[in-house]
């Protein structure tokens, strides 16, 4: 059982990761396609950098 539960764990915790780099994958062309799209965590902002939304620490 607790094979099972460490497994489950760890397999948690990589898809987070993986859907964490693709939300950051959204394409756009200007800053402001991306503030419509989500909305950043306190002390950050969006910007749109080389063609892909990214959060940035303000």
């Amino acid at each position: 059982m607790v094979v099972i539960m460490k497994f489950v764990y760890v397999l948690v915790l990589f898809i987070s990761l993986l859907l964490t780099v693709n939300v950051n994958a959204i394409q756009c062309e200007t800053d402001e396609d991306c503030k419509g799209l989500y909305v950043p965590s306190p002390g950050y902002a969006i910007k749109c950098i080389e063609g892909e939304c990214l959060s940035q620490k303000i």
